[in-house]
């Protein structure tokens, strides 16, 4: 699913709301102008009876309900009586109150099915007074006094999942060696009563019981009466990084395959 905040992804659905408040889910609302926080995108002119609001909405996530794959490929700003282009469709009415959608200037949209690599417009914003348009937006048209700016971009290519990796005699496969997911076995007390163990914190859960948390035999050699004891625990060799190159040699074959197919 495509992140809502990402303006480089393609907007894939838009409308008008009259209230700010009936965002339909999934929707942002464009609700302030760009740079001024304080004043509303209000995109329609108020009359002398009452106030009316008008909002536009977008929504980046792909694919919306019904798995409809499309994306916005261009917006235009007619005036009201004019006919719309071909191939684009005027946003009459709010999509909450299905109320008249704008006065004076209509907002034209055309979309098309998603391909990846297709030009699509990516942001839009609203400006005050006539205000250069920031990098990478482009002026569009005013309506209601705000300059529209749109930001173009291209569809990302759709990301196929990785195949599973081939089967592998160097480690266990879940698949097909089920016996690794088998419970081991309880030993009774005098299976290991000669082995030097470790004594079990109260705390451990009791799954843990039964298992014998030991230390090989051959390094306490000084240290046989105490399993808690590990006074006289012999010292062991510490390979350097050249010793491992030498005495265990493993050139990675199978994490960089894994990868190639990420």
């Amino acid at each position: 699913m495509s992140s809502m905040n990402d303006t480089s992804l393609p907007i894939t659905g838009i409308c008008l709301v009259s209230k700010p408040d009936n965002v339909p889910t999934g929707y942002e609302c464009i609700r302030k102008v760009y740079g001024e926080p304080s004043r509303d995108a209000d995109l329609m002119a108020d009359s002398m009876l009452e106030r009316k609001d008008r909002f536009l909405c977008i929504t980046r996530i792909f694919p919306l309900a019904g798995n409809k794959a499309f994306v916005l490929e261009d917006i235009k700003i007619i005036n009201e009586r004019d006919i719309p282009p071909q191939n684009y469709t005027p946003l009459n009415e709010t999509i909450d109150t299905r109320a008249k959608g704008t006065s004076k200037r209509t907002i034209c949209v055309r979309l098309a099915e998603r391909q990846a690599g297709m030009k699509c417009v990516c942001d839009i914003i609203f400006l005050y007074r006539h205000k250069r348009p920031p990098q990478f937006y482009t002026l569009i048209g005013d309506i209601n006094g705000f300059q529209m700016c749109t930001k173009e971009g291209t569809v990302p290519p759709f990301r196929a999942i990785p195949p599973p990796p081939p089967p592998s005699n160097i480690y266990p496969n879940p698949t097909h060696h089920q016996s690794y997911a088998q419970t081991p076995k309880q030993n009774s007390k005098d299976d290991y009563s000669n082995i030097y163990t470790l004594g079990k914190k109260s705390e451990e859960k009791d799954i843990l019981d039964g298992i014998p948390f030991t230390i090989n035999p051959i390094y306490l050699t000084g240290n046989r009466n105490s399993a808690n004891d590990l006074f006289g625990l012999d010292s062991y060799r510490i390979l350097s990084p050249y010793d491992i190159e030498q005495y265990y040699p493993y050139d990675f074959h199978l994490e960089r395959h894994s990868l190639s197919l990420l």
